[in-house]
Parts: structure tokens; sequence; C-alpha cells
């Protein structure tokens, strides 16, 4: 193959995905609507527990690396907002 079949080809094949992400992220938005006019109280209830679940995620990898790097007041503020969010985790 020369690289202007190989370039063609490359082209071809990230079309072809666009096109499918895109048919995913119309479907999803479909799904989401569905979702939210069906059951709205226990979508936002869910969806503050997953951005909860994210940012304590977020914040447990932050502070390892407060830690690895031994910056401990970085790390002690990050465990404090990491406790807070657990708490407001558990009152969910």
């Amino acid at each position: 193959m020369t690289d202007k079949e190989i370039e063609k080809l490359a082209n071809l094949i990230s079309d072809k995905l666009i096109a499918k992400q895109r048919e995913y992220d119309e479907q999803f938005h479909v799904d989401l609507q569905e979702t939210m006019t069906d059951n709205l109280s226990s979508i936002r209830k869910v969806s503050e527990e997953e951005l909860l679940l994210s940012e304590i995620a977020k914040l447990m990898t932050l502070l390892s690396s407060y830690e690895t790097r031994e910056q401990y007041e970085k790390a002690a503020i990050t465990k404090n907002k990491l406790d807070q969010l657990k708490n407001r985790l558990d009152e969910l």
C-alpha cells in the first residue's frame, strides 16, 4: 500500500468512527430525556451520588500524589475535603 492509500483508508475509518459516535451520542440524549421525564427525583439523587463518588475518586488520587511527593499540608487539606464528601455521601 502506498502512503496515499493508507491515508485514504485512515480517513474512511475515522469518518465511520465519528459517524458511529454521533449515533451513540444521539441515542444517549434520547435515553436521558426519557429517563428524566419518567422519574426526575430519583435521577437527581443518582446524579448527586455519582458526582460525589467521582469527586471522591479524584481527591483520593490527588491525596496519594501529595503524600508521595511529601506535600503534607496539601494532603491534609485534601483529606479534610475528602472526609466532608464522604459524610455527604453517607447522608444520601
